[in-house]
């Protein structure tokens, strides 16, 4: 059994009317978009230097910060998106190289406004032609108006009653439908948005927390940072990854040697090896100790 404990973390973002800017987290896009559509029209090329966006208009040039190691690069936003809430950018693969992020997969960041674009609605590059219809002439346009032959059936009044009637208790069905729908909705977007993130300081042993259970595929490679046989500890450390603004956390539950439960915790998912190799790497300069492991090949 393996548990993923996600949680929401907060993103401060901050605009002026001279000088906008934004802080939080930066991502970058996978290999399997490149080629792909973006949400202005353009194919996404990972040797770009373009980003998404959640709201700035397309064609507006951004700056990226990393707060760490200050370093820094240019980029288009030419897409919609990140959708997670703490992360305030997307970088293509080549805009994330130039601050060194792709070890990482996420870093905090400060996002400045160079030049603001004026396209607030998607450019579609890739328009299909659209056929013209021949002009009508005046006899063809007063032949389509022209009454019934009284030769041609009518639709009897009662049926045509009995259709419109159903007509509209299937509208009157699918309204309140709808309303149900969004009051649902509603009352989890309050419930959610009164949860924050817990980190190290924050944690207490006797509380009330929030995890989502969710049992992930066993695939790709990891980095065990941990191994516990008290459960007591886990949240605990758990939460001090939380404050170093760590995500994807997996929790491998396996059989000791003794039957007693082993709880090991492992950052990824990772495509392959040399990924994880490169991340564990990494997590050396914030004073984390771990080592690769294969997801396939873990026993339960």
């Amino acid at each position: 059994m393996s548990i993923i404990v996600l949680a929401l973390l907060c993103t401060t973002s901050i605009f002026a009317q001279k000088d906008e800017f934004e802080f939080g987290l930066a991502s970058y896009y996978s290999d399997k978009y490149h080629g792909k559509p973006t949400a202005s029209g353009e194919l996404y090329d990972m040797n770009r230097m373009t980003a998404a966006h959640r709201t700035l208009p397309f064609g507006t040039t951004i700056k990226v910060t990393r707060l760490d190691n200050k370093k820094s690069v240019t980029v288009k936003v030419n897409d919609r998106g990140p959708f997670i809430p703490e992360r305030v950018v997307d970088l293509s693969k080549a805009a994330a190289r130039q601050i060194g992020m792709l070890q990482d997969g996420e870093t905090k960041i400060k996002l400045e406004i160079v030049k603001k674009g004026s396209a607030d609605e998607p450019v579609v590059t890739r328009s299909k032609a659209v056929k013209k219809e021949p002009t009508k002439t005046y006899e063809e346009k007063t032949a389509a108006v022209q009454k019934p032959k009284p030769t041609e059936k009518k639709a009897t009044p009662a049926k045509t009653e009995t259709k419109a009637t159903t007509a509209k208790k299937v509208d009157k069905t699918s309204l309140a439908k709808k309303e149900e729908s969004k009051k649902v909705k509603e009352k989890k977007a309050t419930t959610s948005s009164k949860a924050r993130l817990v980190k190290g300081k924050d944690f207490q042993p006797y509380d009330l927390y929030k995890i989502d259970l969710l049992r992930p595929e066993k695939k790709g490679f990891g980095v065990q940072v941990a191994s516990l046989t008290n459960y007591e500890g886990v949240f605990k450390q758990i939460a001090e990854l939380q404050g170093e603004w760590f995500k994807n956390i997996l929790l491998s539950v396996e059989k000791g040697s003794d039957d007693k439960a082993v709880y090991k915790i492992i950052l990824g998912p990772f495509e392959d090896q040399e990924s994880a190799a490169s991340y564990k790497n990494a997590l050396k300069k914030k004073k984390i100790n771990g080592f690769v492991v294969n997801l396939e090949g873990i026993a339960y």
